[in-house]
């Protein structure tokens, strides 16, 4: 992934939050996904932000290195796409 392209959310994907986790349904698949703090984090975020955008986000609000940050984020972003949740932009405005 390009660490300068824009992150969306797939049309079909219908979410919500609840306290401090969201749910995401996929209605294309008729799946429903249940993300943990940091997931839902990142998840409010896959609607135009870049790669980067979204190392720096973590990295200011959890205590992380960036290193590790970015791993785990393009882990947590690539699994997203596999499963058609979300889909990479044409790049930063």
């Amino acid at each position: 992934m390009n660490a300068q392209q824009t992150i969306h959310h797939a049309r079909d994907a219908v979410w919500r939050r609840y306290d401090d986790q969201v749910a995401v349904i996929s209605l294309d698949a008729n799946r429903v996904r249940l993300f943990n703090a940091v997931g839902s984090f990142l998840w409010e975020r896959c609607d135009g932000a870049t790669l980067d955008q979204m190392v720096a986000a973590v990295c200011g609000r959890f205590v992380v290195d960036e290193a590790t940050a970015r791993a785990d984020v393009e882990s947590f972003l690539d699994d997203l796409i596999t499963r058609g949740l979300i889909a990479p932009g044409s790049g930063a405005p």
